[in-house]
């Protein structure tokens, strides 16, 4: 399978900029989307690719997971950075990973998991998962009436408390106590990059849920930045490919140009 025409011009451009951050969500993007989060893991072809390419060019995995959680299912090469819970975690941060919850912002995190909690009470296959930020209300596993019953009485409920910051994925609705976005996490990351040596000249972020269109707007394809979207959907990204394989295959096309 040969990549899209635009596609590999895109990267060919990308490729000759110098000092260069690949950014890459990982659920549908890296590992194909599975029922049970835990399950997921990468397609061994991406892991080779990301292997490749680390060895020329700063790689970073930015995602909704917490950073736990990313680091033990991607199993990442040496040297990628992970970028956790939308934005506000990171594996350059230290121990913590990142900023620290106030005692009212602790309290209105177990408000909310408590809330979710009770909306998940009785729907099987609707679960909350605590993150250290935020809690999450996830319903793929669950029937659609209930999915969307969940959905419906979260986003209408604690979704609109004070100090909430609500973000809606796919099969999932995530209510902070922080600011979340992938968008700020990501060029938080550029700027970290570029203050430790040569600026980062261009940004490729590929992502495929609707909470990736945050970093999508953050960046600037005008600039020389490169925006993919993986998969079906609406998008501010300016290029699209069709699967995690596709993925890969773009990765291992990057890494022959960047060596």
């Amino acid at each position: 399978m040969s990549l899209d025409a635009g596609v590999a011009a895109a990267l060919r451009g990308f490729a000759a900029r110098g000092r260069v951050l690949v950014a890459l969500d990982f659920d549908g993007v890296l590992s194909p989307l599975v029922d049970e989060p835990s399950a997921a893991r990468p397609l061994p072809e991406a892991v080779a690719a990301l292997e490749r390419l680390v060895a020329t060019t700063d790689v970073a995995l930015v995602s909704g997971r917490d950073l736990d959680d990313l680091r033990a299912c991607a199993a990442p090469p040496a040297g990628v950075v992970l970028v956790g819970g939308h934005g506000t975690q990171s594996s350059l941060e230290g121990a913590a990973g990142g900023q620290t919850l106030s005692a009212a912002e602790a309290a209105l995190l177990e408000r909310l998991g408590a809330a979710l909690d009770g909306i998940a009470a009785g729907r099987a296959g609707v679960h909350v998962e605590r993150k250290p930020m935020s809690a999450v209300l996830h319903t793929r596993r669950a029937s659609r009436p209930d999915a969307e019953a969940a959905t419906a009485q979260a986003l209408a409920g604690p979704a609109t408390w004070e100090g909430v910051h609500p973000l809606r994925g796919k099969e999932v609705v995530e209510l902070g106590v922080v600011q979340l976005g992938k968008g700020a996490g990501l060029l938080r990351l550029r700027e970290r990059l570029s203050a430790q040596g040569p600026p980062v000249a261009a940004v490729l972020f590929a992502g495929d849920d609707v909470t990736d269109e945050n970093a999508f707007a953050a960046l600037s394809p005008a600039d020389g930045d490169v925006t993919v979207k993986v998969g079906e959907g609406p998008t501010a990204a300016s290029l699209r490919v069709g699967s995690p394989v596709e993925v890969a295959q773009l990765l291992h096309a990057l890494a022959d140009l960047r060596g």
